[in-house]
Protein backbone atom coordinates (compact mmCIF):
# COMPACT_ATOMS: atom_id res chain seq x y z
CA UNK A 1 0.00 0.00 0.00
CA UNK A 2 2.90 2.27 0.85
CA UNK A 3 4.46 1.87 -2.61
CA UNK A 4 1.21 2.21 -4.35
CA UNK A 5 1.05 5.61 -2.32
CA UNK A 6 4.07 6.72 -3.07
CA UNK A 7 4.06 5.87 -6.77
CA UNK A 8 0.68 7.74 -7.32
CA UNK A 9 0.80 10.84 -5.06
CA UNK A 10 -2.75 11.74 -6.22
CA UNK A 11 -4.61 9.13 -4.51
CA UNK A 12 -5.11 9.92 -1.24
CA UNK A 13 -5.29 7.31 1.46
CA UNK A 14 -8.84 7.13 1.58
CA UNK A 15 -9.04 7.10 -2.11
CA UNK A 16 -6.91 4.08 -1.99
CA UNK A 17 -9.21 2.31 1.07
CA UNK A 18 -12.74 3.07 0.07
CA UNK A 19 -13.35 4.33 -3.66
CA UNK A 20 -10.44 2.00 -5.46
CA UNK A 21 -11.46 -1.73 -6.28
CA UNK A 22 -8.48 -4.66 -6.62
CA UNK A 23 -8.34 -4.65 -10.25
CA UNK A 24 -8.67 -0.64 -10.31
CA UNK A 25 -5.55 -0.89 -8.39
CA UNK A 26 -3.34 -4.06 -10.05
CA UNK A 27 -4.28 -2.11 -13.45
CA UNK A 28 -2.62 1.10 -12.05
CA UNK A 29 0.47 -0.83 -10.53
CA UNK A 30 1.64 -2.43 -13.62
CA UNK A 31 4.22 -0.39 -15.43
CA UNK A 32 3.77 0.04 -19.15
CA UNK A 33 6.59 3.11 -19.47
CA UNK A 34 9.21 0.81 -20.75
CA UNK A 35 9.09 0.92 -25.03
CA UNK A 36 11.27 -1.55 -26.62
CA UNK A 37 11.62 -0.18 -29.96
CA UNK A 38 12.85 -2.21 -32.96
CA UNK A 39 16.45 -1.97 -34.84
CA UNK A 40 15.90 -1.56 -38.87
CA UNK A 41 16.85 -5.14 -39.23
CA UNK A 42 14.24 -6.20 -36.90
CA UNK A 43 11.49 -4.89 -38.53
CA UNK A 44 12.80 -6.01 -41.99
CA UNK A 45 12.69 -9.67 -40.75
CA UNK A 46 9.65 -8.88 -38.85
CA UNK A 47 7.15 -8.24 -42.42
CA UNK A 48 9.01 -10.18 -44.57
CA UNK A 49 7.04 -13.18 -45.43
CA UNK A 50 8.74 -17.06 -46.33
CA UNK A 51 7.18 -17.90 -49.96
CA UNK A 52 8.31 -21.29 -51.34
CA UNK A 53 8.64 -20.62 -54.88
CA UNK A 54 8.48 -24.57 -56.08
CA UNK A 55 5.17 -25.28 -54.69
CA UNK A 56 2.67 -23.05 -56.36
CA UNK A 57 -0.46 -23.66 -54.25
CA UNK A 58 1.71 -21.56 -51.13
CA UNK A 59 1.44 -18.37 -52.92
CA UNK A 60 -1.97 -17.51 -51.47
CA UNK A 61 -4.00 -13.72 -51.53
CA UNK A 62 -5.54 -12.02 -48.23
CA UNK A 63 -8.79 -14.25 -48.98
CA UNK A 64 -6.85 -17.42 -48.73
CA UNK A 65 -7.38 -18.33 -52.77
CA UNK A 66 -4.30 -19.65 -54.43
CA UNK A 67 -2.61 -16.89 -56.77
CA UNK A 68 -1.88 -18.46 -60.11
CA UNK A 69 0.94 -18.08 -62.32
CA UNK A 70 0.87 -16.87 -65.88
CA UNK A 71 1.18 -20.77 -67.07
CA UNK A 72 -2.23 -21.80 -65.70
CA UNK A 73 -5.06 -22.82 -68.05
CA UNK A 74 -7.81 -21.23 -68.94
CA UNK A 75 -10.73 -22.75 -67.51
CA UNK A 76 -8.50 -22.78 -63.76
CA UNK A 77 -10.52 -20.68 -61.00
CA UNK A 78 -7.58 -20.68 -58.56
CA UNK A 79 -9.93 -22.05 -55.82
CA UNK A 80 -8.40 -24.77 -53.99
CA UNK A 81 -10.61 -28.25 -54.04
CA UNK A 82 -9.72 -29.81 -50.64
Amino acid sequence: MVDFLKAFPFVTMEDYKWKLSVPMIRLMAIDNTHINYLSEKQVAMKNTKVVDGNDEKSIKNDFGMVVLGSDHKDGESGLESD
